[in-house]
């Protein structure tokens, strides 16, 4: 695949033989395919202009068509895009910018203060204005200007939850290699096109959606975070979108459960629901496939550093009947999955719980300007047919059933010491959900001078359950919870919560409740 980009031609493809189609729509905005091709060359020609070097260019916004035609025309240019949100924190704009040097930035809103100040003038170009301008044709860049095979395709920064945020490097090979297994999804192999642009552009489980639809000939209807936030205009957006993949965390579409009326005959065109990011738990997918009989619950799992996920499991009822995590599915073609001893490296015997690692041909090139953990994380290895992949080490706990079905575990950072004993925060989780007086809990360790002095557990209790007294059902739910865990995993204290707050990119804020 060198000298390609698998997703550029594809897109290129639909614009030429359905150039009236549209590819994206949000409110009263809409881009047909002949709009985006046209535009985001009108952005390519603007950025060869202003940088001849291949470097890494920051597309500031939200969810706005500019957006995705600043992607193309970063890629057309031969510039990796880095998507960066408007509504990220200034001290977190700030540090990505510092990591970059001095990019250029293609803004499509206006430029916010903490960016204004560290930006020179002459490396910003604004897309609201470049987009729709006139150009010389003749200045289109070429396919060869393309970034192409193992040039990096985009560049996205971790949360830095743990620390500094590192930007992860992810190759135009890399993105042609998860386009042709998502494509092969059944749902999206058999024609459904619309897809649920949620998350933010910043978050790689957005890039479920753009590949998704875009390398299709679909359209991404675009929900932005404005309406996430207000149940009414949520629904209403939703109930015209014609949505047949819905792409989220689990977390999202449990803000959407809570209300009854999320069900079929609001998205009754809805095929499948498609979860990566978060823990899909029992309750939620129960909820969904009683309230979508005619849509797909899927799971999948992925950090940003394997190209958005590489597994893939179907739920239904036997799934639902095992009161283990649910299997987060097999390998797709193309990625081999390990499980090591986090300390030795060496392999797990099978059935047994250890380190994911993952070999594949969309595992990442590595962390920008960061060789150190670079070499902490990836290294290369051997697949079973003799190729030498990329492999990488993710931090994250499982197991591989004797189907070769992966089961997640939750992360080795999320094992907390309380007065010497070892718990794993997920397993708190697992048994408080599993109580029939709550529907969703998150428990966050409580510090005290740089120690775990306690366990929280953070609680939105069913509607069954919304006529205890607060004392009461607080007390019910330790009581519950004493019967199914040792007493050192019962949390000290207990808070009650109407939801729960979630981050930008749609996961629970686990900081946010650590605080409350």
């Amino acid at each position: 695949m060198a000298n390609e980009n698998g997703f550029l031609l594809e897109v290129e493809r639909w614009a030429r033989t359905t150039p009236d189609a549209l590819a994206y729509r949000a409110d009263d905005a809409t881009m047909t395919y002949a709009e985006l091709w046209t535009m985001s060359d009108a952005v390519a020609c603007a950025l060869r202009e202003r940088s001849s070097d291949r470097e890494p260019v920051v597309v500031l916004g939200h969810k706005c068509p500019l957006m995705i035609v600043g992607f193309l025309g970063c890629l057309k240019s031969g510039h990796a895009f880095v998507p960066v949100d408007v509504e990220m924190p200034a001290s977190r704009l700030a540090d990505i910018a510092s990591q970059l040097g001095e990019p250029v930035l293609l803004t499509t809103v206006e430029l916010p203060d903490a960016l204004r100040e560290l930006t020179c003038k002459d490396r910003v170009v604004d897309a609201r204005k470049v987009a729709g301008l006139p150009f010389d044709r003749a200045s289109i860049p070429d396919r060869s200007c393309w970034v192409s095979g193992e040039e990096t395709h985009y560049l996205i920064f971790t949360s830095g939850s743990t620390g500094r945020p590192k930007g992860i490097e992810v190759s135009a090979d890399n993105v042609a290699n998860f386009m042709r297994w998502l494509c092969a999804f059944p749902v999206v192999s058999d024609g459904a096109r619309v897809f649920l642009d949620q998350p933010p552009y910043s978050f790689d489980l957005s890039q479920y959606e753009v590949v998704g639809a875009l390398s299709t000939g679909g359209c991404l209807h675009a929900v932005p975070r404005e309406k996430t936030e207000d149940a009414r205009m949520l629904f209403e957006d939703l109930r015209a979108s014609g949505v047949q993949v819905w792409v989220s965390t689990p977390s999202f579409a449990d803000l959407c459960l809570a209300d009854p009326s999320f069900d079929q005959a609001l998205l009754s065109d809805v095929r499948m629901f498609l979860f990566c990011g978060e823990t899909l738990h029992h309750a939620t997918a129960e909820d969904l496939m009683r309230r979508f009989p005619q849509a797909l619950v899927v799971n999948t799992y992925g950090p940003t550093e394997s190209t958005v996920a590489v597994t893939y499991a179907e739920i239904g009822p036997a799934e639902l009947a095992d009161a283990t995590p649910l299997p987060v599915g097999r390998p797709r073609p193309g990625t081999e999955l390990r499980i090591v001893n986090p300390e030795t490296g060496a392999p797990c015997e099978p059935g047994r719980s250890g380190e994911i690692v993952i070999v594949g041909d969309t595992v990442a090139k590595g962390y920008y300007r960061n060789p150190d953990k670079t070499t902490e994380a990836f290294s290369w290895s051997m697949r079973s047919d003799g190729r030498k992949m990329r492999a990488y080490r993710t931090g994250d706990l499982g197991r591989l059933d004797k189907e070769g079905v992966l089961h997640c575990e939750g992360r080795f950072d999320a094992l907390v010491k309380v007065n010497g004993f070892r718990i794993e925060l997920e397993d708190v989780e697992r048994n408080i959900v599993s109580l029939p007086q709550v529907k969703q809990a998150v428990v966050v360790p409580v510090l005290r001078r740089g120690r775990v002095s306690h366990l929280k557990a953070c609680v939105v209790l069913d509607a069954s359950a919304a006529a205890l007294d607060a004392f009461d059902a607080r007390q019910e739910i330790r009581r519950g919870l004493a019967e199914r865990v040792p007493a050192y995993m019962v949390p000290r204290t207990v808070k009650l919560f109407d939801e729960l707050p979630l981050t930008c990119n749609g996961k629970l804020d686990r900081k946010a409740l650590a605080e409350a």
